[in-house]
This record gives structure tokens, sequence and C-alpha cells, in this order.
């Protein structure tokens, strides 16, 4: 399954009316009779359904359905109207009039207003998730109750990205935020296809069709269910069996296995990450960029993505954005080498860093910064209990370091605790990946000195990238935007502030009787508005 280019570009800067009934309408409606209710089975949305605050991606996957964003992606990636019916870019492209659907609504019936725009993109402008892509908003007014004009600080090629940004950029009816501050533990009054009927922590949840959404017909599906589970054999077992519809992400091997059975279809949806190695380089052995570079010679990455991926998803040598990404420019392959001279770099470059090899096969410190001599090159590196492939490869990590004399013991953590231990810089090393809408997110979110995930990620602050990516999400030309990640990734290629290995894809499995569904580049299950279940 090829994915689909990414588009990073302001593909509908020009005024639009496409409706989105109409842009769907080549998709399929099943055939004869079809079920009204979807049966998923997932994670909990554990980080709660407030759109500033909800960026995980199990979060993101309810909260995008029971709220819509001004704009959204077509199955093309390609950016289309949502609330907006339409929006116009002036000529020095710092203005942006968007017209507000006059038919949108919210699920309790009250029209959805200029003024309840403005409310939910300051909202978001404030956010975690969003602050750092709309910072270079200057100003947001309701013109009337069906126009909002947004005035920005400099040209971005990337805002209108930002407010398609699912689950995220929200839109919110501010009475009834205002008027519950409880409001996100049950959300009512919301924009989205569906809307909460209930959710009960550490079981379930169902969504019941908005009976007032603005786009007719849509959805298909009257209910959906979730069932909470962390357990992707069990999950893969209930999509087998027929007890659920649905369920993700999924262990890729079980995906392949079960797709070529005839039990499921699967699908990847092809979008921008990264899968990596976090390091505490505040303290050694890693606040040594000798020693970070003689790891990363030596980590899995072929082999890691064929064993425990099934091929599923890139490879990274070097570059942190991959060829099917049109900011993709090919760099230097640095650990793209054989296994005896990635041994032999490495080794040099831990003698070097003061860590010999020692009588047992396992190095130790003569030398080393901050060391004490004798200190063995032993680490601990936690990977989340729930993520098969992590486990599968930390274990392949422990076999690729030992030859380097590195003494690797994996550890199951708990998945719930997991990102809060590695943001409390618990971990001297770390199994971790996330993924993201564009490219241009998971840089600004991953690299700069305030993105909201790079405690997570590079765990650094470096002023010269954050210039460079401020720079790239200015620029219109794409070309120019690809050479300045270019110089990002150089710059991360001799810092190694993580490892990367490449990214995973989402696999999501669903019943062979699932029609009308398409995967897509952020990893949003939004297509299931248009999706169909047949009996």
């Amino acid at each position: 399954m090829m994915p689909t280019k990414m588009s990073v570009g302001l593909a509908a800067a020009v005024s639009s009316l496409l409706l989105l009934g109409a842009c769907s309408a080549d998709v399929s409606e099943g055939s004869g009779s079809e079920a009204t209710t979807l049966e998923i089975v997932a994670a909990e949305p554990s980080s709660g359904l407030d759109p500033a605050t909800a960026v995980t991606q199990a979060s993101l996957r309810v909260t995008e359905l029971i709220y819509d964003t001004l704009v959204d992606y077509d199955e093309d990636n390609n950016l289309i109207p949502m609330i907006a019916e339409s929006w116009k870019l002036s000529d020095d492209e710092l203005t942006y009039d968007f017209a507000i659907r006059s038919e949108a609504k919210f699920s309790d019936g009250t029209t959805i207003t200029a003024d309840d725009v403005v409310f939910s993109i300051k909202r978001a402008a404030e956010s975690d998730a969003l602050k750092a892509p709309l910072a270079v908003m200057k100003d947001i007014e309701a013109v009337s109750p069906t126009q909002v004009k947004i005035t920005l600080s400099k040209p971005s090629r990337v805002f209108l990205n930002a407010l398609a940004s699912t689950g995220s950029a929200a839109i919110l009816s501010q009475k009834a935020v205002e008027a519950d501050p409880d409001y996100f533990v049950a959300p009512n009054a919301t924009s989205g296809p569906w809307t909460l009927e209930e959710m009960v922590p550490k079981s379930h949840a169902t969504l019941k069709a908005n009976p007032n959404y603005w786009n007719a017909g849509y959805p298909k599906l009257q209910t959906i269910t979730y069932t909470f589970s962390t357990d992707t054999t069990a999950n893969a077992a209930a999509l087998e069996t027929g007890t659920a519809d649905m369920t993700y992400n999924m262990v890729p091997a079980d995906a392949v296995r079960l797709e070529k059975a005839g039990s499921i279809q699967f699908f990847e949806a092809p979008s921008p990450g990264i899968l990596m190695w976090g390091l505490d380089k505040s303290k050694p052995p890693f606040s040594d960029v000798d020693v970070r570079q003689a790891v990363a010679y030596m980590v899995p990455r072929e082999e890691r993505l064929e064993t425990c991926w099934s091929g599923v998803g890139p490879v990274s040598y070097g570059d942190l954005i991959f060829e099917d990404s049109p900011l993709y420019v090919e760099g230097e392959q640095r650990f793209d080498v054989p296994d005896d001279e990635a041994l032999a770099t490495a080794g040099d470059l831990l003698d070097k860093a003061g860590w010999v090899m020692g009588s047992n096969g396992v190095r130790e410190s003569k030398g080393a910064d901050g060391v004490p001599d004798g200190t063995k090159f032993a680490v601990d590196v936690p990977y989340e209990n729930t993520w098969p492939q992590a486990r599968c490869n930390t274990e392949m990590l422990q076999q690729s370091l030992k030859p380097l004399g590195v003494a690797v013991t994996p550890k199951a953590y708990d998945s719930a605790s997991f990102y809060t231990d590695v943001a409390a810089d618990k971990f001297t090393m770390y199994h971790a990946g996330n993924n993201y809408p564009t490219d241009d997110a998971y840089f600004a979110q991953s690299f700069t000195c305030d993105g909201s995930v790079t405690n997570l990620i590079a765990k650094w602050c470096n002023k010269e990238v954050d210039q460079l990516i401020a720079e790239a999400q200015a620029t219109s030309d794409i070309d120019e935007a690809a050479q300045l990640y270019r110089q990002v990734q150089d710059i991360i290629l001799d810092e190694q502030p993580m490892i990367a290995t490449g990214a995973q894809y989402a696999v999501i499995g669903a019943s062979p009787k699932l029609e009308g569904y398409y995967p897509r580049a952020d990893a949003s299950n939004r297509a299931l508005m248009y999706a169909t279940l047949t009996q």
C-alpha cells in the first residue's frame, strides 16, 4: 500500500466553495444492508477530551470525531473547507478572511458563530498542542456573525495546516465551555459528526451521530462504540473473530498475517514521524557527543524494520524526512555502512571518549569525563510495556550493542507513566516514537526549544535550529523549505540529541465489511464520516 504524498502548501489559499458532501461523493456507500454501529477496540483516551491538552494519539482519535475544525484534509491530503465554507488570503499573505457556514450548528442545535470560532482559535493558540504553530497569529476578530478575520505577524506557509489539526484546532461552543468548568469531562454541544453519549473510564465510550451536523447525509454510521484495551493481541483476535470492526494501532505482523488469511483489511497511515532512542545528555555517558555517535552507528535500523515492524514504514540512516514528502531532500546517510565498518568506527569513538573494552566484554571508563575509572558502560533501556514493537526493538538493541561492549538491559515500563517519566528525566536511554500531521508540525513540535514534545524527543534547545525551522515555515517556496530542513537535519546528524532509526506508520485494522474508509497522512480516523459497514 503506497502512502499518499503530503500537501504542505497553501493548497486552498483562494476562496473555495467545495462541500465535503460533494468531495466525498465518489466514496462507496456500501452494498446490500448496512449496519449502523461500528465497534472499535483501542486504547483509552487517557489525556482526556480537551483539545488544548488531549495530545496523545488515543485521545486525538476520539476528539477528532466529536469536534470539527475550520479546515480539514481530503483523501489526497489537500486542504478543504469544514466549518469555514471558504477563505481568502490577502496579496501580502498576512490576512485571512474566513466565511463561516451559516448552516453549521453544534449538536445541541445552537448556531456556530464567528464568536465561537474566535473563542476556539484563541484558546488553541494558548494550548500546549498548538501554541507554537499559531504563534504567528497577530489578531483574530469576528467581523460579522459569519465572518472571521485573522491577521498574521508574518507570512506562514503552515498556518492553515495548524487550523486543520484534527482534535486540536477544534471549534467549540463558547457558551457551553464557559458555563461548565467540567465541560471537557463529558463535552456536549460539540461541532463534529458525532457527539459523546457516554464515557466510562477504563471501560468504554459511545458516540452517537450528531443530529444537527451541517454536512447533510453524514455520518453514515449512527453509533461508534469504543472498548478500551491496550492488549494488542486480544484486540487483533477480536477483529479476526468479528467481535470488533476496527482496531488501531495494530502490530504490523498481526495485520499482515490476518489480511493474508482474508480475516481483515488493514490500512497504513503514512504519517510523518520518528522512531528513536532518547538520551539523557545532561550526564555521562551520553553527555559526550562521541558516545552518542558511537551508539548511533550500532543501533538496529533495517533489521528492526523487517523483524519488528514487518516492513511497514521508512528507515533512517541520517534523514528525518522521508521520500514520500515534498520536503524530502536526501542528505548524508552516515550510518549506512557495512557492519564491520560500523563496529570499527564506533569502537574508535568510544576509545576516544575514554571507554575502553574490559576483560569481560563490557567497556569500562578510563579517563571518561565525569565518570570514575572502572565504571562499566551498562544502561537500562525502558520501553512502553503495551508496545510489542518497542519490546522487539529494545531486545534487538541489546544484541546490537553487545559487540561494541555496551551492556543494555531492556525494561518493560508502565505505558501510563512512561512519557511522564521521560519528561522528568528519569531515564538514561529509552525507546520512543511519535507521529505528526505534517513534517512542519513534526519539526516544530520535536526540535524547537518550545516544541510541545521537545522534552520527550530531542531534549535540547538549539537557537540556530529554531531559526531555521521558523524560516522553513515562513517561506512559501517548498524547495527552499526543504533545504532549510536539510540544514536542521545536518545539525541533528552531527549532534545526535536523540538517535533516529526511522518512523512507523500507524496500522489500522478493520473488518472486510467496512467500506468507504481511507487512511490519512495525519493518522486521523475522520474518514469514518464517509464509511459504511455492510451486514
